[in-house]
């Protein structure tokens, strides 16, 4: 599931540093990363198209020591390497690739120093996400929001330690599980399986309404604990109340974990179209690494 990764690069200030964290995909089967450029045609003036496809082919000249020098850092680890820089608007150009290179992971994320929550929804990687039906992975590099080198090497050493896999009991939510547990021989430590009732939804309901929800989700907590231990994992579950994407948000700070692989959407949505609110906030607002698995 993770045997071929497309890893988008803008070459900013942490581009290298979040590529070696990525190296450590190699312990769930990683044998190539693919790295890939896309320079925006709508930034360049409107001339002639021939001026434009030189300005481009003077940049591609320009950004293959960038590429050289990445490509070095993934062929240090023993994974095979790639470069692709190609011309056009960057979410559909990763797309394409994505598609012509068979990967079986994307990896979108902020390169530079920044702030949570910095306009997310309508960046590239909120579109590859939306119109993409490949796994998105959200680094979350820590020196990017100021941690020192030393966080920053802690993050990368323990990178599929701790997981967190929320689920809604949807078909998306059942397809994540099978990334969860192609993780196995990544040094996970443990897993926390995480059921948040919506507490809106749950005030409506009179108390043995509410009791009744509760047992039920008690017992299908306990079936994926009883699956993924089976599988050799040691799992810890968590149920609790409130508001869904701020619960989860909570419960992932609290459990320490180090990365959280999520469905892209719940239970009515539109396969394909639309990605959920719930996953959509978690990805943007969240300061732990994200696996957004497309249902």
């Amino acid at each position: 599931m993770y045997k071929k990764i497309l890893y988008l690069t803008a070459f900013e200030e942490f581009h290298l540093a979040v590529l070696s964290c990525l190296l450590n995909f190699k312990k769930v089967g990683t044998e190539e990363i693919v790295v890939a450029h896309v320079i925006y045609s709508t930034q360049f003036p409107k001339v002639h198209e021939g001026y434009v496809l030189r300005l481009a082919e003077a940049l591609r000249n320009l950004l293959n020591a960038k590429m050289d020098e990445a490509a070095k850092v993934i062929e240090s680890a023993g994974i095979r390497a790639k470069k692709r820089v190609e011309l056009g608007v960057p979410y559909e150009e990763i797309l394409k690739i994505a598609e012509e290179e068979k990967v079986s992971l994307i990896v979108s994320g902020r390169e530079r120093k920044g702030f949570l929550g910095e306009i997310f929804v309508g960046s590239t990687t909120d579109r590859i996400v939306r119109h993409g039906n490949i796994p998105v992975y959200i680094p979350k590099y820590p020196g990017i929001h100021g941690a020192d080198k030393e966080a920053c090497i802690r993050f990368c050493g323990k990178l599929f330690s701790r997981i967190l896999y929320p689920t809604d009991w949807s078909d998306c939510a059942r397809k994540t599980l099978d990334y969860v547990k192609q993780c196995k021989n990544a040094g996970v430590e443990e897993v926390v399986v995480a059921h948040i009732m919506d507490e809106k939804a749950m005030k409506l309901q009179p108390m043995e309404k509410f009791l009744e929800f509760e047992r039920i989700d008690l017992e299908k907590l306990a079936e994926v604990k009883k699956d993924l231990e089976g599988e050799g994992f040691k799992v810890r579950t968590v149920l609790a109340m409130g508001n869904p994407r701020a619960e989860l948000i909570r419960v992932a700070r609290q459990e320490d974990v180090t990365l959280i692989v999520m469905g892209s959407h719940g239970k009515g949505r539109m396969e394909g179209i639309l990605w959920g609110s719930v996953s959509r906030n978690v990805a943007e607002y969240s300061d732990r690494p994200t696996l957004i698995v497309k249902g």
